[in-house]
This record gives C-alpha cells, sequence and structure tokens, in this order.
C-alpha cells in the first residue's frame, strides 16, 4: 500500500541518510516515476526530503529532522526496543525487523550514545542456549501460516504419547513458562486446541485457507485445574548446596549438623517430580512419603540392572 511505502521510505531515509531513486524503486519494487511521485507526497506532508546531486547523489532527510516523539518518551522506545529485539531474535520476522527500525528512528540523535549504553544493560533472549534450529524454523512457519491464514498439517504427540495427525487452522503463539505452545481450532477434533510445539513434527503448510475463528487466548492462558498437592521431605548432600539454593526458596531448607540440607516442599503430583529428583543423581535421599521413596529405589534397581553385565 501507498502509506506503508511512504512510511517505509521515511524511515529509510532517517536511518541510511541518502538512497537513490533506483535503489528505492528496486527495494520496492516499484518504477523510479513511483518514487519521485513519493517524494513531492512527502515533501507535501511536512516531511522535508531534499535532493542531492552528484555522483553520491541521492535522496536525504536533513540530520536534524526527526519524526514527532510525542507519544513516546525516551524510556517508552527503550523498552519496547528491548522487548521486540528480545521476541526477534527467536522470531527473525521481517514485520518485527521493520518496526524496530522505524521505532529506532524515533530516538532523538542527542540520545543515541544514551541509548546505546541502555540497550545493554537489559537484553531479552527467549530462545535457549544451543541449537533449536529446527525449533525456530516451525516457529517462523506457524507464524507465517497464521498471518495467511493457512492450514497446517502435522505430527502430534501428546503428554500421554498418542501419536497422530492433526490438519489445524492455526490462530494464536504463546510463550509460557519457557515454552512455545500454538493455539489452533483442530480440524479432526472440531475445537480449539493448545498444541505444544516441541511435540510437534514433520510440519506442512497446506495450499486451503480458511476464515479465522474466534477463540479466545485466555480460556488456554488459565492455570488448568489444581491437582493434588504431594509434600515431600528431601535430604541433598552437602556437595549439591548451590544447585537447592538455586531451585528453593531459604525460607524451606534446613542445615542439619552433618552439612547435609533437609527440604520440605509441595508439588502438585505429576511425574515431573520423579524426573526432577532423579537430576541429583545419588546426592539426594526421600525422607517421605513413602511411595515416593520407594518409585526411586525401584528405578535405581532397574538402572543398575542395565550395567549388570559387560558389553
Amino acid at each position: 500500500m501507498k502509506i506503508e511505502r511512504l512510511l517505509a521510505i521515511t524511515v529509510l531515509l532517517l536511518n541510511r541518510r541518502r538512497l537513490t531513486a533506483k535503489e528505492l524503486a528496486a527495494r520496492f519494487e516499484v518504477t523510479t516515476r513511483t518514487i519521485y511521485r513519493d517524494i513531492d507526497t512527502l515533501n507535501g506532508a511536512g516531511i522535508p526530503v531534499v535532493s542531492c546531486q552528484g555522483y553520491e547523489g541521492g535522496f536525504e532527510v536533513p540530520e536534524n529532522y526527526k519524526l514527532s516523539r510525542q507519544l513516546l518518551t525516551f524510556e517508552d522506545m527503550v523498552s519496547i526496543l528491548t522487548t521486540l529485539n528480545g521476541v526477534n531474535r527467536t522470531m527473525k520476522n521481517p514485520d518485527l525487523s521493520s518496526v524496530i527500525e522505524k521505532i529506532t528512528a524515533l530516538i532523538p540523535e542527542e540520545k543515541e550514545p544514551s541509548f546505546q549504553d541502555r540497550a545493554d544493560v537489559l537484553v531479552v533472549d527467549i530462545s535457549s542456549w544451543g541449537g533449536e534450529e529446527k525449533g525456530r524454523q516451525y516457529l517462523a512457519e506457524i507464524h507465517r501460516a497464521i498471518l495467511s491464514s493457512s492450514r497446517l498439517k502435522f505430527d502430534y504427540t501428546t503428554a500421554e504419547g498418542q501419536r497422530s495427525t492433526r490438519k489445524v487452522e492455526p490462530l494464536t503463539l504463546i510463550y509460557k513458562n519457557f515454552v512455545w505452545y500454538l493455539i489452533a481450532y483442530c480440524c479432526v477434533r472440531q475445537e480449539g486446541r493448545l498444541f505444544r510445539l516441541t511435540r510437534i513434527k514433520k510440519i506442512e503448510t497446506l495450499a486451503e485457507r480458511f476464515a479465522r475463528k474466534r477463540i479466545d487466548p485466555k480460556q488456554f492462558l488459565e492455570d488448568t485445574p489444581a491437582r493434588p498437592m504431594v509434600k515431600l521431605c528431601l535430604r541433598f548432600n552437602p556437595a549439591v548446596r548451590f544447585k537447592v539454593e538455586e531451585y528453593f526458596d531459604e525460607q524451606v531448607i534446613a542445615v542439619e549438623k552433618s552439612g547435609s540440607l533437609l527440604v520440605e516442599i509441595s508439588f502438585p503430583e505429576s511425574d515431573w517430580i520423579v524426573s526432577f529428583l532423579l537430576s541429583f543423581g545419588d546426592m539426594v535421599e526421600v525422607i517421605s512419603p513413602p511411595i515416593y521413596r520407594e518409585r526411586l529405589r525401584s528405578i535405581a534397581v532397574k538402572m543398575m540392572a542395565n550395567y549388570d553385565t559387560t558389553i
């Protein structure tokens, strides 16, 4: 659209100082005649675009000119850019990059050194350490499908291990508790469903369009019905004190005369508890309840059986 092109041209000139009509025409896939008309429109709107002749000529906006900043304070812009840059490290989305460029152009020249300092004070990065390239690709593909209202097809594994092939109409991406989720209308179940991205495999964007349905994300963001709580009493080896203090509040940690750490904590009943305790290896002992003490003992016996024979 013309209005979007006009805004984009203004932002480019503010950030890059000087561009030729040919460069602008190539970027926006229009003729140079259209670019000249756009420049006239910008000048008529009060944005001073000047033409420089010669070998390094082109269009530019005077260095002392900035767009109106009345709606956003400097603090507002720093906060917005910090958040958007954090999201875009994972999304790699051209639209977000464009927004970041536009907001950056609004920062007063005299504030630019201060902005560079502030930009390093708080860095938001929602991606995990290490690889995750496949996850980024899936995230980008799902986002594109949402924007284009294209149906998706993928293999999905539930938390209970059940596998199925789903065809869905993707609606909303959610990042909660360090995990990406997709809210979509499931064509198989014929209702809104929540899909965890790490359980999605073999994703495919279909050449099928859909009319977006009204499904309120809030119903998926609310906490699940409360599960029974289990109270644990755990004794940790002093060697993992740093790890214990990282996971638990100091109010629930008691240091025994031997140096061992006694922790009393309550968790919702879940298989995650066993996995969490196993991550401490032989550095933790379950004192109570007996059922969890027995479960870990049973797992330890089975693990020993795996190493009874020599390979």
